[in-house]
This record gives C-alpha cells, sequence and structure tokens, in this order.
C-alpha cells in the first residue's frame, strides 16, 4: 500500500542548525560517542531550535551542549517520525481518501488500521483488505511528526549572531571489532599478520568525512560519562601503527585508535580500515590432547609472543583471528579460527586451529582403589601418529582435583597448577606410544 500526501511537506519552521563537522569515538562494547560543531544565527533572549538528524538510537541524557554566550534552558527528543502505521493511528477517526481502483477514490472516517482498513462511509461500514488498497490520501501531515529524529531546543543568547555549537552524546547503533589474517609459513614457525577494523553504523545516519576513534577495553557503563565538559584526560604520546592509517595510544585504562584521516560511513553499513600493516610473526605449534576434551581429538594450538623482538608487539584489540596456509599449488587455504581477548604487548596469545586429523588420543582408567579417605587410579593414554613422514610431540594434559599426587609414571610428568597435570610425548611417524601414570586423591 502506497500512501499519497495531499499537502506537500513544508520546511520547519523553527531554525535549523547546519552541520559544520562530526567526529566519532567508537567504544567495543557496542556503543559510540558523537560529536557535532553547527552554526547558529541566533537572536538575542530566548527562542527555539532544532538539532536535526541525530542518531535515532540517542541517549538523550548523555547530550553535553557548548556554545559561548548562548545557554540551553530546555531539551526535547522528538522522535515521532513519519510512517504507515504512525500515519493511521493519528487518522482514527477522521476523514481520509483511499484509491480502491485506478482513479476510483472511497472516503470515509477510518475506525481501524493495520493489515487492511476499516472505513465508515455513507454506504456504512467498509472493510478493506491490503490487496484491495491501491493508495491512502490523507488532507494534511499531522503535527508533530518529523522526517527524522530531532532535538527541539531553548536557548537563551545574550547577544544576537552566529555562534558556533557543539553538541557530544551518547548513541547505541555504533560497533567496531578488530580481524585478523594471518598466513603461516610452510614450516609453521612464522606468519605473516595483518589486522583489519570492522566497522558497524546502524544509527540511521551516514557521517562524511568524521573524524575516527576507537577505544579497546570493556568501560563500564552504570555510571554516566565523565571528563568531556573539563576536557580530555592526559594521554600518552600517540604512535603511529606503520602505515596502517591508526595512532594508538593509551588512555586512561584502555587504549585509543586514531585514524588520521577522515572516514565516511554510511548508513547500515559495514566498512574495513587497515589497522596495521602485515608483521612476520613467530609461532609455535603444539598438539593437546586435554583429558576434558579427549573425546574432541587432540587439539592443534598456534602460539605467539606479543613482543616487539618477535611481532607484532602491538595491543590486540579483541578480535576473530583467522589463519591461512598455502597448499601444494600456491593457492590459499584456511586451516583454523580462533577469538582473541584484548591483549597487550608482552602477553603470549594462543589459538585453537582445530583438531588434528593424523593423531589420536585415547585415555581410559585402568584401576582405581579406595582406601579410607584417599582413591589411586591407574591411567593410560595411548598415542597414535598416523602422519607418514612427520613425527609428532603430543602434550597429555591431565585435570586434577582435591588433594593428589602423582605417584608414578614412565614419562616425566610436570605439576602446572593445583588443578593440571602434563606430559609431553614423542611419537614417531606411523607409530603408536602408551603412556602409564598413578595418581592417589585423598580426600579432605
Amino acid at each position: 500500500m502506497k500512501h499519497a500526501l495531499c499537502a506537500a511537506l513544508l520546511a520547519a519552521a523553527l531554525p535549523l542548525a547546519a552541520r559544520a563537522a562530526s567526529s566519532l569515538t567508537i567504544y567495543s562494547d557496542g556503543f559510540g560517542l558523537i560529536s557535532e560543531t553547527r552554526e547558529l544565527k541566533l537572536e538575542k533572549g530566548r527562542q527555539d531550535w532544532i538539532f536535526d538528524g541525530v542518531s535515532r538510537q540517542i541517549e538523550p541524557s548523555s547530550v553535553l551542549f557548548s556554545c559561548d554566550g548562548a545557554r540551553l534552558l530546555e531539551q526535547n527528543f522528538e522522535y515521532d517520525l513519519v510512517d504507515e502505521g504512525t500515519l493511521l493511528m493519528r487518522y482514527l477517526g477522521q476523514e481520509l481518501d483511499v484509491e480502491i481502483k485506478e482513479g476510483e477514490w472511497l472516503r470515509g472516517t477510518l475506525l481501524a488500521g493495520g493489515g487492511g482498513l476499516i472505513l465508515q462511509t455513507a454506504q456504512g461500514v467498509t472493510s478493506l483488505r491490503p490487496e484491495a488498497l491501491l493508495a491512502v490520501r490523507y488532507p494534511k501531515l499531522p503535527e508533530g511528526l518529523r522526517l527524522k529524529p530531532a532535538l527541539r531546543w531553548e536557548l537563551d543568547a545574550q547577544a544576537a549572531g552566529s555562534r558556533k555549537a557543539t553538541i557530544t552524546y551518547l548513541s547505541g547503533g555504533l560497533n567496531w571489532n578488530a580481524e585478523y589474517v594471518c598466513l603461516l609459513a610452510d614450516d609453521d614457525n612464522s606468519m605473516e599478520m595483518a589486522s583489519w577494523v570492522n566497522l558497524s553504523n546502524q544509527t540511521g545516519l551516514t557521517w562524511e568525512n568524521a573524524g575516527l576513534q576507537l577505544v579497546a577495553g570493556n568501560v563500564h557503563r552504570n555510571q554516566p560519562p565523565t571528563g568531556y565538559a573539563k576536557g580530555r584526560p592526559r594521554m600518552a604520546m600517540a604512535e603511529a601503527m606503520d602505515g596502517g592509517g591508526f595512532a594508538e595510544e593509551s588512555f586512561f585504562e584502555y587504549h585509543l585508535y586514531s585514524l588520521e584521516r577522515p572516514v565516511t560511513i554510511k548508513d547500515r553499513q559495514d566498512k574495513q580500515v587497515p589497522l596495521f600493516d602485515p608483521k612476520r610473526v613467530a609461532v609455535t605449534r603444539r598438539y593437546i590432547a586435554d583429558s576434558d576434551r579427549m573425546g574432541q581429538g587432540v587439539q592443534v594450538e598456534m602460539a605467539f609472543d606479543n613482543k616487539k623482538d618477535k611481532g607484532p608487539g602491538l595491543p590486540l584489540p579483541e578480535g576473530t583471528v583467522r589463519l591461512y596456509k598455502l597448499d601444494s599449488k600456491g593457492r590459499r587455504q584456511m586451516v583454523g579460527e580462533d577469538r582473541i581477548q584484548h591483549t597487550p604487548v608482552d602477553e603470549t596469545v594462543k589459538l585453537n586451529a582445530g583438531r588434528a586429523f593424523d593423531l589420536v588420543a585415547e585415555r581410559k582408567v585402568m584401576d582405581e582403589r579406595h582406601s579410607g579417605r584417599s582413591m589411586e587410579r591407574d591411567i593410560q593414554v595411548e598415542l597414535k601418529n598416523r602422519k607418514p613422514r612427520e613425527a609428532a610431540t603430543i602434550l597429555v594434559r591431565e585435570r586434577m582435583w582435591g588433594d593428589w599426587t602423582l605417584l608414578s609414571s614412565d614419562v616425566k610428568g610436570e605439576k602446572k597448577d593445583a588443578g593440571t597435570l602434563e606430559f609431553s610425548v614423542g611419537v614417531p611417524a606411523g607409530e603408536t606410544r602408551t603412556i602409564h601414570y598413578k595418581v592417589r586423591y585423598n580426600n579432605q
């Protein structure tokens, strides 16, 4: 069903603030801080203004208004927008015209609207199904409806003249996340790592040539944002991220990434921008057979130290890491995918690349004995390497509980913590290795 307005939409009678510049700070928690500067041509004294074109997901109570020589006395967020349902609700009990055939109009009082319409006409009550409606014509646009959300202000100006006003507010509908792509070398001992920033805009607005900053970290939102009125806190010196376009700096307990050029983000658009240029990173591959996940097979873990000398040596925002490798014909194939948390410099990143196809681990409890408040278990783990030419070292990880003691083992075991016992076992290509160990648990 289409709508034809009898009266044309007129420009708002109140003055509009023209947009001059804008900047976005997008947080990894799924919200954004929007700052805009607009030109106001003010009269002296009290007056009403429309700040048109704000985010449809604005948090009105977060608005910060700054304009030399003018005060904000009152603010209203107007979001009663023109759409089919709103128009019908506004015209309940009023007359309108409905086109039911090409050029044939029916006039009546609207009694109900939704999927179809119910009209009180001169001939009686008429029910019209949606497929019978060609158009609805309204006498005029109901008062108070808007084409897009807006803030309506009452301002008090000390003198007449043009002023620049800056408005800052929080909004949903903005999000960003990091995406990492890594190409493994033939020997799996290093990889080329690059990163993208994925920007998402669902605010209902297109931001043209806006300044862009990203905050990585988990900001507590129970308290209203502070610090904007008095300026930004002092920060550490920004460091360019080697051609990626972003400069990174410490900001409070988070990390701030500033894009060193303006960017345009359209409404309902996802945009990718490089975070940093590809870097060579040293990696280590490990095979892990975990007693809690033995049924899921032997897992492949790729690990790297986030250090300057090993790469990348940068604060890594939370995001998805995808691992690729060249096949025998030089084509790139994905070999694993995992997600990392926010990772500072000098920390180790561990990636689960998946299950090793040619490695098998089978764990059995061969015997269990109880005596008073203690229990002993004899455990056997059989490790099979079905690779035809490549030996494999498998880390057998036993999950422990309570007060425990390793009584004996035919492979040296290492206590990693109160709940973890590990064995490193080398298995030649095409062979099977079986290990046995005995553990005592003492009940408290």
